[in-house]
């Protein structure tokens, strides 16, 4: 059914009221959005532009509709040179039919300088043919901020990392500092930098100039070094970072000179001064850095150099430390020259008295042989006890020389081994056979097959197996039994000996072994050089065996030996 006249503008109303609302809530959007919002007619020209575009680049609306919009936003490239507007995506898109997404550029506000910008492009069609653009322009100044924030704090993060790689593999104090001062000189973008260490002097406290970067010593030359005045006392004592954009401005500066700056001096304006203190907290000296143009240092260039004065400070405390062990160890070797002479001399000494001893000592025993047959021809049976009891002292001088010509012959490496087939038994048999002749005081217990074959040296055998029966008994002189164990596992032979005395403190067991040592008991007294077992050691070694004790004082003592049973030369 037809509208009436008045129901059809009842309708019309309605139509009216509904798009006023829409086009309201548009605008409301438009000109309260963040983006910048263009149109463009088939011109080129801006046709609309939001409160957001003008804020965004101070065009007024009738300014950006007198120009093609190519030409006040976009007609140069990031590098200034000209940029065609038959090459421009945003002139291009509606005769193109193009639609453009997320395209980032620079465009230009009207004060010249440039706006990094998103943009996105999109034709706006009219019965198929495109009629407008609109342009949605984001500025993306704050993120280019933020990503370039990110860029500088990652390489300098990496900057940092790879200068404390540098200086902390550096033990040449001088070189560390060098590459300190030319590091933070250069990531500060400093004109010069300067590293003054500090020393001591008759006088008091002086810090010394030590490397610099970005000028030459010359142009210290003639300029008192810097003391702690008012202003460099805060760094020269440690206490605070020292950053002023305009140090000519610093009520404390030129106060060695009322002036300001001394005639010739460095142009310094901008200054930044960190102190580098040691882990003890003393100060090693202070981090320099200057700039004829005012505001040059940052807090983020503060930053950078009080993390590598922390660096530094650490690696040259490594450095004097590799100093002093340097130092140490000429030292020591100067003092092991002198010991290894000392010692040589010694054995030389042993050497030549051994030798010397040998010849008396062979005679005296000759000629008590000679007495003892006089006696029993005369028979004088009272001369008899004295002549044994001689003879047995005439024994162990003979023992302690051979001990020191078998030291000596160590040292030198002199020692020689004639490796023969033989039955251990025989050793052992001959071994104690030696000890009961001198002392029958204990009885000894033998263990497990005596009837094995090797082929060793089988006198330095039995000097090893008499050694250990002699001490066995020297130290367990309250007891009166010993046990002797020998085992063969396989290709080995491992032999024991257990006493039943005194024992061996567990700070002695590890020096058992060494040449002339003798553990004091305050409770015995026992004679000896400390040689038998040092021998007795070397021995096993020169057989490509081991010995070792086990004991606890007042317990007794295990000694033990493993050899192989073929000994190959």
């Amino acid at each position: 059914m037809p509208l009436e006249n008045g129901e059809y503008f009842m309708e019309y109303r309605k139509l009216e009221e509904a798009l006023e609302r829409q086009n309201k809530l548009i605008r409301t959007i438009t000109e309260n959005a963040t983006t910048a919002l263009f149109t463009m007619n088939t011109e080129g020209y801006c046709t609309y532009m939001n409160p957001a575009g003008e804020r965004m680049f101070g065009y007024t609306a009738e300014e950006i509709a007198s120009t093609p919009l190519h030409y006040l936003i976009h007609s140069r490239r990031p590098d200034g040179s000209l940029y065609p507007i038959e090459e421009c995506p945003i002139d291009r898109a509606l005769p193109e039919h193009t639609t453009v997404r997320a395209h980032e550029d620079v465009f230009f506000r009207k004060d010249g300088s440039p706006v990094p910008v998103s943009c996105s492009i999109s034709p706006v069609y009219e019965n198929g043919h495109p009629v407008i653009t609109v342009l949605e322009v984001h500025d993306l100044t704050e993120q280019k901020k933020h990503e370039e924030a990110i860029l500088r704090n990652t390489k300098n993060l990496e900057i940092l990392n790879s200068i404390g790689k540098s200086i902390s593999a550096e033990m040449d104090l001088r070189n560390i500092l060098q590459k300190v001062t030319d590091a933070s000189t250069n990531l500060t973008g400093a004109q010069f930098g300067a590293f003054f260490f500090n020393t001591v002097k008759t006088k008091g406290e002086s810090y010394l100039l030590y490397t610099l970067s970005g000028a030459t010593a010359d142009t210290f030359k003639g300029f008192p070094m810097p003391g702690k005045t008012p202003l460099f006392h805060p760094t020269f004592n440690g206490e605070r970072v020292i950053r002023s954009d305009d140090i000519t401005m610093d009520p404390h500066f030129g106060h060695n000179y009322h002036n300001g700056m001394p005639g010739g001096h460095l142009p310094v304006v901008s200054y930044l001064a960190v102190p580098v203190i040691a882990k003890s907290g003393a100060v090693i000296g202070g981090l320099f850095f200057g700039h004829s143009r005012p505001g040059a240092f940052s807090t983020e260039d503060e930053k950078m150099v009080s993390s590598i004065a922390s660096q530094a400070a650490i690696a040259i405390d490594n450095a004097k430390l590799f100093d002093k062990v340097k130092t140490a160890n000429r030292q020591n070797k100067r003092l092991l020259k002198i010991a290894k002479q000392l010692d040589d001399k010694k054995n030389e000494f042993m050497s030549i008295a051994s030798h010397e001893l040998k010849t008396p000592v062979t005679s005296i025993k000759g000629y008590l042989q000679i007495i003892e047959k006089i006696a029993k021809a005369e028979e004088k049976p009272i001369l008899n006890g004295f002549i044994t009891k001689a003879a047995r002292q005439v024994d162990k001088l003979t023992s302690l020389v051979n001990d020191l010509l078998d030291a000596t012959r160590i040292q030198a490496g002199k020692i020689t081994y004639n490796f023969t087939t033989f039955n251990f038994g025989d050793v052992l048999e001959d071994s104690i056979s030696s000890l009961r002749v001198v002392n029958n005081t204990h009885t000894i217990e033998i263990n497990g097959d005596q009837n094995i074959f090797i082929t060793a040296d089988r006198i330095r055998l039995e000097q090893v197996i008499s050694n250990l029966l002699s001490n066995a008994v020297k130290y367990s002189p309250e007891a009166d039994k010993i046990i002797l164990n020998v085992n063969q596992e396989e290709e080995i032979l491992k032999v024991e000996i257990i006493d039943f005395g005194i024992g061996i403190s567990e700070h002695t067991i590890p020096n058992i072994f060494d040449r002339y040592f003798r553990e004091i008991d305050k409770n015995y007294q026992f004679n000896g050089l400390g040689l038998g077992l040092y021998i007795s050691a070397e021995i096993i070694k020169g057989h490509n065996g081991m010995i070792w004790v086990e004991s606890e004082p007042g317990m007794g003592a295990t000694f033990s030996f493993t050899i192989p049973v073929n000994q190959t030369t």
